[in-house]
């Protein structure tokens, strides 16, 4: 026990520590810094009130399904930091030249593997506590929770869970290199991603949230809305950390400790025990596996170099030469990093998969202006925020990576400025094509006028994003480190994570109106000027346009800086 207290106290020096230099413009940096966290913080407790009073007022969903749609958001939560854990896990565990040094050195690989995990936990977990954090006070603060209630219920609940789908990802990280030596790597990553999306498939269709609402709302207002109808409830999903995390919450408003204690203390229980399974796997195999990855890297890496390709540097292209070398770099740079590739896949099916399951929103809260403004503003919402994880993602580290050997680069005879404008180039187009995707698939049923402004703010939301994120980038650069996910899971990716999300806000609020009356005007037959959308949206031009350069110039203002 001493050990892991030893970790978490020097874990919390290092998050609390100053590393600023004494200059003007780091203390600047560092104040917007602290400016932008606590901003977020009041935003995300606001918006997590006014949520849940559109819900239980305006639609009057119930506290039931309220707490059902908690449910859902926190299995695709759970799924997402189990599927970011292993991805992250991989690097830090096996690709990491601290690893490589500190298996050098008389230290027991059992220690450095709980070091390298608990180090995953708390390194990417800032934003996270601080959206966690603001989301319940505006929970707790709706309700009249207690403050022992909310403090038991973040400690033992939302930790746990938090916990347990970590370690259920180093668990199943460990298991995929121990069988690629046997099943061969591409056969495991596939088999793995195939059975996460079977995983989600089977939930949806277990659990779909259409059938439940349907269900639930053939009751109302016979019963009492608060009842909890867990006969509702599929059995299967009555086993998921996810409904035991919303159900407690649930008892809890309600004082009723003999259920929600028990949910509680089952989610601490399954918490310890995949932990404990994650350290016991660890002490047995990680020295093993660490091995073993590198011997997969080496027949990896000799399979490629004798594999055919038609996209490599000794063909040419029809793009100019400069251009064609950044643009077969950047991709080479891409697909030799396979966490970068699996990383990408996740996020590029989960794109598929909202695609196809918002392709029909046009017919549903027909008949109720505040439902239909509301499911299409979070369609969009949910859009950007894809589009805002892709840009974090892949944009952000763009600058970082280039390492310490960008010295070479600006003692060239290299326009530096060219630089940063053929990798905008690259990886923006890659992301503006999947925002018109986006855009398109979830809008197309709507008019015409509808679905062109909406792609239009869409495309012009996703270049802003973009922008944002590259300018960050530069802002927070960091020439020493090599790995685009710790990059993307840094203090400045989390402030540039929450600039995204405060521009996201922004156009939500700005389109509210002229959606409402669209919605409004279809209810009851009226004329709609449908033109007078785009009048509300040259705000938003401007306010984009504003910071797009203000990001683009930073980002070019960063390859100034001494290094």
């Amino acid at each position: 026990m001493k050990f892991y207290l030893n970790i978490i106290k020097y874990k919390f020096l290092i998050f609390i520590r100053l590393n600023t230099k004494l200059d003007l413009a780091s203390v600047l940096k560092n104040i917007g810094s602290s400016i932008i966290y606590i901003g977020f913080g009041i935003g995300a407790f606001l918006f997590s009130q006014k949520i849940i009073w559109f819900l239980l007022t305006q639609i009057k969903v119930g506290l039931f399904l309220l707490h059902q749609f908690i449910s859902i958001i926190l299995f695709i939560f759970f799924i997402s930091v189990n599927v970011g854990n292993i991805i992250v896990s991989y690097s830090t565990l096996y690709k990491s030249n601290e690893i490589n040094f500190l298996f050098t050195k008389p230290v027991d690989h059992t220690k450095i593997f709980v070091i390298k995990f608990l180090d995953n936990f708390f390194y990417s977990s800032t934003t996270l506590v601080l959206i966690l954090l603001s989301v319940m006070a505006g929970y707790a603060v709706y309700f009249n929770l207690d403050f022992i209630n909310v403090i038991i219920l973040f400690l033992f609940g939302f930790v746990p869970f938090i916990l347990s789908a970590g370690s259920l990802g180093v668990i199943i990280l460990l298991i995929m290199i121990r069988l690629a030596v046997k099943v061969g790597l591409k056969r495991i990553v596939y088999s793995v991603g195939t059975l996460y999306i079977l995983a989600l498939i089977l939930f949806f269709r277990i659990n779909s949230p259409v059938e439940l609402v349907n269900s639930v709302m053939k009751f109302y207002p016979i019963i009492d809305k608060d009842q909890y109808l867990s006969n509702l409830i599929p059995s299967l999903i009555k086993f998921l950390p996810n409904n035991w995390l919303a159900e407690s919450s649930f008892w809890m408003l309600k004082n009723d400790y003999s259920n929600s204690i028990p949910l509680i203390i089952t989610q601490c229980i399954i918490s310890i025990i995949l932990f404990s399974i994650a350290l016991k796997l660890g002490k047995k195999w990680y020295f093993k596996t660490w091995l073993t990855n590198i011997q997969l890297i080496a027949d990896y890496s000799l399979k490629r170099k004798n594999k055919f390709s038609f996209f490599n540097f000794e063909r040419n292209s029809f793009f100019q030469s400069l251009t064609e070398s950044f643009f077969k770099r950047d991709f080479f740079m891409f697909i030799r990093e396979p966490s970068q590739v699996i990383h990408f896949s996740v996020l590029f099916f989960l794109i598929l998969l909202f695609m196809l399951s918002v392709s029909g929103i046009h017919y549903i809260g027909l008949g109720n202006i505040f439902l239909q403004t509301g499911i299409f503003l979070a369609v969009l919402l949910f859009n950007l925020l894809l589009i805002s994880t892709l840009s974090l993602r892949f944009i952000f580290p763009l600058i970082s990576l280039e390492g310490e050997s960008f010295w070479l680069i600006k003692s060239a005879p290299v326009n530096s400025a060219l630089i940063i404008q053929k990798k905008y180039q690259f990886f923006g187009t890659i992301i503006l094509i999947i925002s018109f995707g986006l855009a398109y698939f979830s809008f197309y049923r709507f008019e015409f006028i509808i679905e062109l402004n909406t792609i239009l703010i869409t495309l012009v939301s996703a270049i802003t994003i973009i922008t944002i994120n590259l300018g960050m980038g530069g802002l927070f650069s960091n020439f020493k480190e090599k790995n685009a996910i710790r990059l993307s899971s840094s203090q400045g990716a989390s402030i540039a994570f929450l600039i995204n999300i405060f521009y996201m806000l922004f156009i939500v609020s700005i389109l509210f109106i002229p959606l409402s009356n669209y919605f409004l005007s279809r209810m009851i037959g009226g004329h709609f000027n449908y033109y007078s959308l785009f009048n509300y949206t040259a705000p938003l031009l401007f306010i984009s346009a504003i910071l797009i350069h203000f990001f683009y110039k930073a980002a070019k203002k960063s390859l100034e800086k001494d290094f």
